[in-house]
């Protein structure tokens, strides 16, 4: 994995260049929040289900990581 820091309004940002390709994931500190993949979802590590309730397990992991950023971010 190869880090790179990138600054930007609100940043610096620290972006992980992960070997997986066509992956994304958000972590919240050092765990792994959500992680999107070309074969599904997984919200704290464990696979979510595909099916009626998938867009809302997703959207709600989504909007805790944000608010948790959003509080953590540094004020300089």
């Amino acid at each position: 994995m190869r880090d790179d820091v990138i600054t930007a309004p609100g940043g610096p940002y620290t972006i992980h260049t992960d070997p997986q390709p066509n992956t994304i994931t958000l972590h919240s500190g050092a765990e792994e929040m959500i992680k999107v993949g070309p074969d599904g979802f997984w919200v704290r590590g464990v696979k979510v289900a595909q099916d009626d309730k998938e867009a809302e397990v997703v959207y709600n992991a989504f909007k805790h990581w944000l608010t948790w950023a959003q509080l953590n971010k540094d004020y300089r």
